[in-house]
């Protein structure tokens, strides 16, 4: 839930913070001063995360009961948006008349026609409208129609129970009739020459210039005619009209200059381009299903989550057949920072054993420590090789196979290690090292 507190006077910011201390579901936007519901609405649907965002006024007119018949319109019916509708209401005819006006004259213009209450706070939204209009000024009383303009036309309406105001007093005057009538206005012409202003400035400016023309052009013919016939003419500037028709030519320019102006703003605007997009749904669900089966293969060997390998060491007798250590093993690796980690502790009876390998070095040191009955004994092992990144998929982590170069050894309790195969990858069947160590200690 989030609470927009418009510059309130009252305790409003303090409730709020109290249920937000409360439940960590509750936030809450503080205007330093009444900017007005417009921009209230437009912090809230920025801050909006939900797949359904419903909007409610706090006056304690709207009851909180309608909103999961709304919630369900959305989710289940497939409306874009869902208005609510007061039909009782409780309010004075100062009000109720001019709003009714209101409300015919916004559904001839906007074209929305079913809707019989535009400006009711009590709205529910499907997310993708509220994050793809921009309420501003006070346009909080067409967002059906600035909806409507983005390409949500799946419109409807519910009828909702009104309450009569219990406190405090609206801050909404009469002008709001007057700015609501001219938002209108101004919101009808920029949906239909927002992007495209010389189509209108430019079609007048050129009807009025024409009209001036042909009138100026009259008024000189007719002159020329009576002096060709004799005939006694005032002068042209006496006329009235050579007046009008030379204003209607210089308006006509003005326009016409308007509209051109107005194109070159339009033109480097940067939202020029911005057009609505809509996902076709079964192309949604395509990519959800490809999605999950691309995460289920990033968990096989083809796209591994732990972005690593590993190598394999098998004991071996001197005649290279299989051997078991008694003995107890333990394998370090020497950090930067000069700590020792444990890669192994492996207990008796150990016969092969599987070692992390790292990314990017070039040569991997190890310690080899061996533990029998009163005795320890130690060894470091170098093993240089070359890293080979693999870009298996952009989704995927970055994984390194690797090829060993070669491999070398103290021969404290190690007799031999050799290279039974030489590229370490996800392939984990074959053993990469034959190691044997000495009998006998």
């Amino acid at each position: 839930m989030i609470f927009i507190n418009d510059g309130s006077t009252d305790k409003s910011w303090d409730v709020i913070e109290q249920l937000s201390k409360k439940s960590e579901n509750v936030k809450g936007i503080k205007f330093r001063r009444n900017y007005g519901k417009s921009p209230a609405l437009f912090c809230g649907f920025k801050q909006a995360k939900g797949d359904v965002v419903i909007t409610m006024d706090a006056d304690l007119q709207d009851s909180p009961d309608e909103i999961p018949g709304l919630y369900k319109m959305i989710t289940e019916d497939g409306y874009d948006l869902v208005s609510g509708y007061k039909q009782k209401r409780y309010d004075p005819l100062s009000k109720t008349i001019p709003t009714k006006l209101f409300n015919a004259t916004a559904r001839k213009i906007s074209g929305v026609k079913n809707l019989h209450d535009f400006n009711c706070g009590l709205k529910a939204y499907r997310r993708d409208v509220v994050k793809n209009i921009e309420v501003y000024g006070e346009m909080h009383r067409y967002i059906p129609y600035l909806a409507k303009n983005a390409g949500f036309d799946k419109i409807g309406e519910k009828v909702v129970h009104h309450q009569a105001r219990k406190y405090g007093k609206s801050k909404f005057g009469l002008n709001r009739f007057f700015n609501g009538y001219l938002d209108l206005i101004t919101l009808w012409f920029l949906s239909n020459f927002g992007k495209k202003p010389m189509h209108v400035f430019g079609f007048l400016g050129t009807i009025m210039f024409l009209i001036g023309f042909v009138s100026a052009f009259i008024l000189g013919a007719d002159k020329l005619w009576c002096l060709a016939h004799g005939i006694p003419q005032r002068l042209v500037t006496d006329s009235p009209y050579f007046y009008i028709s030379l204003t209607m030519m210089m308006i006509g320019t003005q326009l016409f200059l308007a509209g051109f102006v107005g194109d070159l703003i339009s033109r480097s605007s940067t939202s020029r381009n911005d057009y609505q997009i809509e996902e076709d749904k079964m192309r949604r669900l395509m990519f959800a299903i490809a999605v999950a089966l691309f995460l289920g293969a990033c968990t096989s060997i083809d796209c591994p989550v732990e972005n690593n390998v590993a190598t394999s060491y098998m004991l071996t007798k001197a005649d290279g057949s299989k051997d078991t250590l008694s003995d107890t093993l333990t394998v370090l690796t020497r950090q930067l920072s000069g700590n020792d980690t444990i890669l192994l502790n492996k207990s008796v009876s150990t016969t092969e054993f599987q070692l992390p390998i790292s990314y990017t070095n070039d040569v991997d040191t190890l310690t080899f420590i061996r533990k029998g009955d009163g005795y320890e004994i130690s060894d470091t092992v170098w093993l240089e090789k070359t890293n080979l990144p693999q870009f298996e998929s952009v989704d995927c982590n970055l994984v390194y196979f690797h090829d060993v170069v070669s491999v070398n050894h103290t021969r404290h309790g190690i007799d031999s290690i050799t290279i039974n195969k030489r590229r370490i990858d996800y392939d984990s069947k074959t053993e990469h090292f034959h190691i044997h160590f000495k009998a006998g200690i």
